[in-house]
């Protein structure tokens, strides 16, 4: 059993004054710890907004730009492993955040 969870993620990003249907789309592959400093197992909702957290951090949109239509989901480890290369890959803490 894998340490680790794995998400994607998918957003708009557009300025406060345009439409909401109008930005620039993004799609991330988060890998994460499962698990607390403690080794304690943390739960799915829990891991979701941890993971959209950190993939806010690396976005930020700015005091211009807000993201809209965001989703965050479940994914496996083989379709983690089986990405394409990403334009961009970053980590925040043990979170690893790539995109595409």
């Amino acid at each position: 059993m894998s340490h680790y969870a794995f998400f994607a993620y998918r957003a708009t990003i557009t300025n406060l004054t345009h439409d909401e249907s109008e930005g620039e789309s993004v799609h991330c592959l988060i890998k994460m710890r499962s698990a607390d400093k403690d080794g304690k197992c943390l739960r799915n909702l829990e891991l979701e907004q941890q993971a959209g957290e950190d993939v806010l951090f690396i976005l930020n949109p700015g005091p211009h730009q807000k993201v809209s239509h965001s989703r965050i989901w479940a994914i496996r480890e083989e379709e983690f492993q089986k990405a394409a290369t990403p334009l961009e890959h970053h980590r925040v803490g043990d979170c690893e955040v790539l995109l595409y």
